[in-house]
């Protein structure tokens, strides 16, 4: 059995544009081009934020653009650069925060093939809800392998983070609850929605965003802080 805990906090709310556009301009997207790793998108916004290299740009694009975009994948992206998303200020107990669950979690289990393995534990998986990309333990390349048939169960569970105390432990490495008493490899990330496409659920950690399948389940906004715990395993 593998375990591992991932915990990201970042702050990044977009802010819609206020301002003036023409029906020509809503509807063809500028001549330029940027390509690079689609690392998350808003669709309000109509933004698309590439990663080239240790570089991230953000792209103000139009809606058309945005149709088959994938987590991770390298596209080119007509549109023209957009100034970073404004970041939200607000007021914060100092010290380490703890992740208290709130509402029902909404289950999933799919089943699908490994595309590519990360040593450092990221797995993307062709599923039959679409490509998702999750974490599974450190050496995972050891016992997983690209062609894999593989099953994926996703648990999602809106969180709210308030400061430790003596009742309520700093949420760390050791997460309070997991899929551990299964076999495969467990996860769990705490972090923000980045996005929500089609039943798809963007959410941010360390190392970069995961991509789980949520379903038609409603309740998840951006910015929203949530809790995803995976399992996978080789399928029967």
């Amino acid at each position: 059995m593998k375990k591992l805990t991932r915990l990201a906090l970042a702050s990044l709310v977009a802010i819609p544009l206020v301002g003036c556009a023409s029906s020509q301009t809503a509807s063809q997207a500028p001549a330029d081009r940027f390509t690079g790793e689609v690392w998350t998108w808003d669709e309000r916004e109509n933004t698309v934020t590439l990663r080239q290299g240790a570089q991230d740009i953000r792209i103000k694009t139009t809606p058309d653009q945005l149709k088959g975009l994938q987590l991770h994948q390298i596209a080119t992206i007509r549109g023209q650069i957009a100034p970073p998303a404004d970041i939200v200020s607000t007021i914060t107990p100092a010290g380490p925060m703890s992740a208290v669950p709130r509402g029902p979690a909404t289950q999933q289990t799919v089943t699908g093939t490994v595309t590519a393995v990360d040593p450092s534990g990221r797995l993307s998986i062709d599923s039959e809800r679409g490509p998702l990309h999750v974490w599974a333990a450190a050496g995972a390349h050891q016992r997983f392998a690209v062609g894999d048939r593989v099953q994926v169960v996703m648990a999602v569970q809106p969180v709210d983070m308030v400061p430790a105390s003596a009742g309520r432990p700093a949420t760390t490495l050791d997460p309070s609850a997991s899929m551990s008493s299964q076999p495969g490899d467990s996860a769990l990330v705490t972090g923000r929605v980045m996005g929500a496409n089609r039943g798809i659920l963007v959410v941010e950690s360390p190392s970069g965003p995961i991509q789980v399948w949520v379903g038609d389940s409603p309740g998840y906004a951006v910015s929203q802080p949530v809790q995803v715990r995976t399992n996978v395993s080789k399928a029967q």
